[in-house]
């Protein structure tokens, strides 16, 4: 009976260790929201600031972490980035420099291929500016698969002339990490003052990719 008391006991807790060793890790609690299930990204065609098309291939083999806006952004966006700089020194101070910074433009009729090469690079040599083709929808897919917001309204009040087509452009404010398969993995979001402004702190971008990046492998 002692013999077979104990081969229970047994067989209970290495059907336990098997439960606990197949379970699936906990994502880890950053300041945004990592994806258990990693979302695919849709067939998209774009152009960078060297002239050259960027596709899905080139998310491949690499992490990359999205920032969008527009290049003539007041505050936020100059801001984003000069906190993405600062986040990416940290980071390969630490030996990690694998991670890839995009800035997606959602104003590509000002955002040219011209205006992306000279404003990117302002902020690291090492970042890479993305546009689209004149009239050419395929950049759709990268938006709508990363849930990108942004709209260009049409300016109103006294003075303007409703011909002139000129246009306020309104986004918002999250970063989007892609993993090596070139996979949404997650999003980070910024904090938020006490005027509402939208602010990113390179330690906790540095410290939220580490984790993300842990929890893929």
């Amino acid at each position: 009976m002692l013999a077979g008391f104990l081969l229970a006991n047994l067989a209970i807790v290495t059907v336990a260790a098997v439960v606990v060793l197949n379970r699936e890790p906990t994502p880890p609690q950053i300041q945004g929201v990592v994806l258990p299930q990693a979302r695919p990204l849709p067939e998209f065609q774009l152009v960078d600031h060297n002239n050259r098309l960027f596709s899905n291939s080139d998310l491949k083999g690499r992490w990359h972490l999205v920032s969008y806006g527009f290049t003539t952004c007041p505050d936020i966006c100059p801001t984003t980035l000069t906190q993405l700089a600062a986040a990416t020194r940290k980071l390969k101070a630490q030996g990690h420099s694998e991670l890839q910074v995009l800035f997606y433009t959602v104003d590509p009729a000002r955002d040219t291929v011209t205006q992306l090469s000279t404003y990117v690079p302002y902020f690291d040599p090492g970042f890479i500016g993305l546009t689209s083709n004149d009239g050419d929808d395929q950049y759709l897919p990268f938006e709508q698969g990363l849930g990108i917001v942004a709209q260009l309204l049409p300016l109103e009040g006294p003075g303007i002339n409703p011909e002139d087509g000129e246009y306020q452009v309104v986004h918002g404010v999250k970063l989007f990490l892609i993993n090596p398969e070139g996979e949404l993995q997650a999003i980070l979001n910024p904090d938020t003052g006490f005027s509402g402004t939208h602010t990113f702190n390179p330690d906790t971008i540095a410290r939220d990719y580490l984790a993300v990046r842990s929890y893929h492998e």
